[in-house]
This record gives C-alpha cells, structure tokens and sequence, in this order.
C-alpha cells in the first residue's frame, strides 16, 4: 500500500512517552541531545512533529505505534450492509483520496488483511460467528498485521465492551452514528482547521 502521506501533527513529549510506552525523560533526553529535532511553542513546551517523530523511529529501528503510520487505506467491517455503504460514501466524499473497501463479516475481514494490507480497520463489534474484540486480537497478536491501525465502533454503549476492544489491541472505540470528525482525526486526515 501507499503510505506517501506525511503525518503531520505534533506531539508533546509526554504523548511521545505514552505513544512508546517509555519515561517522559527519555524521550527529553533525544531532543536535548539533537536526535530528535523539536519546535518550541511560545510557553516554552517543546512539540516534535508526527513525520520527524516517524523518521526517528525508523532510523534507529524502532517499532512505530499503529497512530503514527499514515493511512491511505481503511477497511471497513460490519454485517450491517446499509452502514457499510453509507459510510463509505460519506468516507469517499470527504477525503477522495482515502481507500475504502469493506468486509461484511470477520472471516472475510481477516481473508482482506491478509491479502491488501490496509494501513486501518474499523471493525464492528457485533458479527455473526466471530465477533469483532476477536478479529481485533488476531490482528493485533500477528507480527505480519500488528502494525495496522485498529479501531472499533459499535452500537453499543458500554463502557465494558470499549474497554474489551482496547485490551484486544483497539486504539479506539467509536459508537453509531460514527462521529466522521472524531474518526478523521484518529487516521491524520481530518480536513484543515478540523486539527
């Protein structure tokens, strides 16, 4: 797949830490040290954009968190066909550039990872046969797909499922109506002033 697009938020140096699951310290250490190059902000606070923090990791061999990989192609995955489509639509017509495909249950969804790799997957939690905290798990416990994207949206509320998708490996849990806004955001393509 194409990940040509630059990331480009930026990021304070705690949410560097929490990305890379390291001590605030360390992260400091790179930028006081020049490896990492980082931009100061009028109070002092020291952000480090997303494709510099993505060039660092890179080169020095480091694994990159799933939210820093640029995302060109998203897999939708829900047996409610009518929500697949108009979710596509509205994907398509807000970010033309943006690759949908869709997967109407879990085995399908798996078969589509393993043969186009997509840079995301939005799973839906309630499928017939596996369920989506499932599907989410696989991909993310398999080396080949642990760093795609993953994210969960559901029509169910409860704080209990969120939390079932996040230990599956989940970055996010969105519920029905999808916030499109929120969801943009969360793949670096939220249109400008939406930042």
């Amino acid at each position: 797949m194409n990940r040509a697009r630059s990331v480009s938020s930026y990021y304070s140096s705690h949410a560097i830490a929490r990305m890379l699951r390291m001590s605030p310290s360390t992260v400091l250490s790179w930028i006081d040290r020049g490896l990492l190059h980082a931009h100061r902000t009028p109070g002092g606070h020291r952000r480090v954009e997303g494709a510099e923090l993505l060039r660092f990791l890179r080169d020095g061999g480091l694994p990159v968190p799933p939210e820093l990989v640029p995302v060109c192609s998203l897999l939708l995955v829900d047996d409610d066909a009518a929500f697949l489509r108009a979710t596509e639509r509205d994907l398509k017509h807000r970010i033309p550039s943006l690759e949908v495909q869709t997967a109407e249950d879990a085995m399908e969804a798996l078969l589509r990872v393993g043969t186009q790799r997509p840079d995301a997957v939005l799973l839906d939690a309630h499928m017939p046969g596996m369920n989506g905290v499932e599907v989410c798990r696989r991909l993310h416990e398999a080396p080949a797909t642990r760093s795609i994207l993953l994210l969960a949206v559901t029509g169910d509320t409860s704080p209990a499922l969120a939390e079932e998708f996040r230990a599956a490996g989940a970055a996010d849990c969105y519920t029905k109506p999808l916030d499109y806004t929120a969801l943009l955001r969360r793949l670096g393509l939220a249109p400008p002033g939406q930042d």
